[in-house]
């Protein structure tokens, strides 16, 4: 019995050491529609503005952090969100929890080729192509926005709640936390689909992300 109680408790273990947060299918990317429908367009504040992403072992603890907004806007239609855009620079990705010398050596490796690739793709978008108002959502959020993201060159379609705020002069657009699958992007370093590799080198495939958005007119 003493057996069984430890084998269950160490799976438990395991299971809770992914990011927390809503979990986000993907699928084949969608029509981005380019015709003329909002009313008045507001560019987003980069320095206002945040991304927050955490990753996490199999075994092990996780790392948290940061990627800047270059640019962007966000499109209504009288008193609706309607579309927008988000452009993100990898090349500035941050670690916040290490020191120096352990951050330098994980910013470093998510910067290469078995993740981001930032030689060849040093920036990551996100194209919204529906934004849907959410009504009596149980965590209180107004909007399902969905959209085309892009890392690594890849593109395909994400659903997100959201939390909209809107006045004449700024938008202010934030997410819970949310948790997508990297590999569907193409980065299946670490992944435990690949067969032989130790469990204590696996990297969780479930990455966690979390927007605040501010857009003025």
């Amino acid at each position: 019995m003493l057996r069984y109680l430890s084998l269950f408790a160490f799976a438990a273990v395991l299971t809770a050491c992914g990011p927390s947060g809503t979990e986000v299918e993907s699928s084949d990317a969608q029509t981005e529609n380019t015709a003329a429908q909002a009313s008045a367009t507001y560019a987003i504040d980069a320095q206002a503005s945040t991304v927050e992403w955490e990753g996490t072992k199999l075994i092990g603890g996780g790392h948290q952090g940061t990627i800047p907004i270059t640019q962007g806007n966000l499109e209504v239609d009288g008193s609706s969100l309607v579309g927008g855009e988000v452009t993100l620079d990898i090349t500035g990705l941050k670690n916040a929890d290490l020191d120096e010398e352990g951050k330098a050596k994980l910013e470093g490796h998510l910067k290469s080729a078995d993740f981001f690739d930032v030689a060849q793709h040093p920036s990551a978008k996100f194209v919204i192509t529906n934004a849907t108002p959410a009504a009596n959502a149980e965590d209180g959020h107004n909007y399902d926005i969905t959209g085309n993201l892009t890392l690594k060159g890849v593109s395909r379609s994400i659903t997100i709640p959201a939390t909209v705020t809107m006045s004449d002069s700024r938008i202010e657009a934030t997410t819970p936390d949310f948790v997508i699958d990297r590999t569907e992007w193409g980065m299946e370093y670490g992944s435990g689909g690949i067969e032989g590799i130790a469990q204590d080198n696996i990297i969780n495939d479930e990455v966690g992300l979390k927007l605040n958005l501010v857009a003025m007119k």
